[in-house]
């Protein structure tokens, strides 16, 4: 947009500077006109000039661009000088005494011819008497002044571009970091924050717009989020009661060889409820106690608790490093969930004889098996809630290792699989240091 400004004004310099010339060129062919038409022999018919010696020696130059036509009514030349014109066309009479200035291009040569014609009249009737000059110096001479021009405008134009080029730099860097900022701002929005909004402050006013019609939309979706939120606590929190309540008057009325599996799926529903009832509190903005401890020590602690179920299932636990610590930061009682979740997994999805094992490394707690592992397409979508395994069989709502990820993200740390793991399962729980 620039160099096309600069351009148009150059054009438009040129055309003004043109013009100026042209206008010089008329004036000065309207003198030659009035003086040529002092050398009229008065009374002859037809006319004729008798010129001064000053003008013979001016139109008899070489190379002369100027000239003079004699003509009679109907075109025909009388007497001519000097510039060889091309034939022009008699101008419109606009009255006896009056110079018609005429603008014409030669087809040959291409150059522009300037004409000044002066419309006379006497007793011997209608004649024009007109003075021509070739345009072409001038033309020349206009291309050669704004060549020098540019020449000398080269520097300020440079130093102009410059400035233009710097100045929109500035703007465009400045303009995105604000944008950068908001992206920033929006990449951290997440379940967990979803009562930060978008800032527009420093914002583009084009962009202003965007922010507001995200932050209405964000201020839908947690309003609508809350909504099933509370409606999930509420459903979970409903249904515990009764569920408690049905299984003692059936235990109380029924032994347990008449209930048989019905007692089993009482809690297996009632196990289901409490997991609903912690995602609640989890996606919840619940703030839970955090302390510093020693997290390969509580690992430990609900291994020795879950031994005897892995016994009975010809399982074993072991910790390969027993004297290890692990300081952590977080809720030791939230974190025992994540380690009984992911024991109670490789029990229960593991074949018999399997080895489970607890270790440590400087960031975390490792819990690992070397049964059949985790199959590629399935590991992507492990950790999403109601999903389980193409293989999963027994009971289970595919809640526990979504509800074990949520727990670790609320404390600040991270619970993945570990993809490069040689044999079996290899999952890693990894803690904020304490403060």
């Amino acid at each position: 947009m620039v160099l096309l400004a600069l351009a148009g004004s150059y054009l438009v310099l040129y055309f003004e500077f043109r013009d100026g010339l042209m206008g010089l060129e008329g004036q000065s062919i309207a003198i030659q006109v009035q003086d040529l038409r002092a050398s009229i022999v008065s009374g002859s018919s037809p006319p004729r000039l008798e010129l001064p010696r000053s003008l013979q020696e001016f139109y008899a130059q070489p190379d002369t661009l100027n000239g003079y036509q004699l003509l009679a009514a109907d075109g025909t030349v009388l007497e001519s000088g000097g510039f060889s014109a091309p034939d022009l066309p008699l101008p419109v009479a606009q009255g006896v005494g009056q110079v018609v200035m005429q603008l014409e291009t030669n087809a040959l040569s291409g150059n522009s011819v300037m004409a000044a014609a002066l419309d006379l009249e006497d007793r011997h009737g209608r004649s024009w008497l007109r003075v021509v000059r070739n345009l072409k110096d001038t033309e020349s001479l206009v291309a050669q002044l704004m060549l020098g021009a540019l020449d000398e405008l080269y520097p300020p134009i440079a130093l102009l571009l410059i400035a233009v080029v710097s100045v929109v730099v500035v703007t465009v860097l400045s303009s995105l970091r604000s944008l950068r900022s908001v992206s920033h701002q929006a990449s951290m929005l997440s379940l967990n924050r979803l009562g930060e909004r978008l800032h527009a402050k420093n914002l583009p006013r084009e962009l202003v717009p965007l922010v507001q019609a995200v932050n209405a939309s964000l201020d839908r979706l947690e309003a609508d989020y809350r909504v099933q939120r509370e409606f999930t606590a509420n459903a979970a929190h409903q249904f515990r009661t009764p569920l408690a309540t049905l299984r003692a008057r059936l235990e109380s009325r029924f032994s347990a060889q008449i209930l048989g599996d019905v007692t089993f799926e009482i809690e297996q529903l009632a196990r289901l409820v409490e997991q609903l009832l912690c995602l609640a509190r989890l996606d919840s903005q619940e703030e839970f106690q955090f302390a510093a401890f020693d997290a390969y020590a509580v690992a430990l602690d609900v291994a020795r608790e879950l031994a005897p179920s892995a016994l009975e299932s010809e399982h074993y636990v072991t910790a390969a490093t027993p004297d290890a610590s692990v300081p952590a930061h977080g809720n030791a009682t939230l974190t025992r969930l994540v380690y009984r979740n992911l024991i109670e997994n490789a029990i229960q999805y593991t074949p018999a004889g399997t080895s489970i094992t607890l270790s440590s490394d400087s960031t975390g707690v490792i819990i690992a098996d070397d049964g059949p592992g985790i199959a590629v397409h399935a590991a992507a979508s492990l950790f999403e809630r109601f999903r389980r395994g193409p293989n999963a069989s027994g009971p289970g709502a595919g809640l526990g290792l979504a509800i074990a990820k949520c727990i670790m993200e609320r404390q600040g740390g991270r619970l993945s699989l570990d993809a490069g793991a040689a044999r079996g399962a290899r999952f890693v729980v990894e803690f904020l240091q304490p403060r």
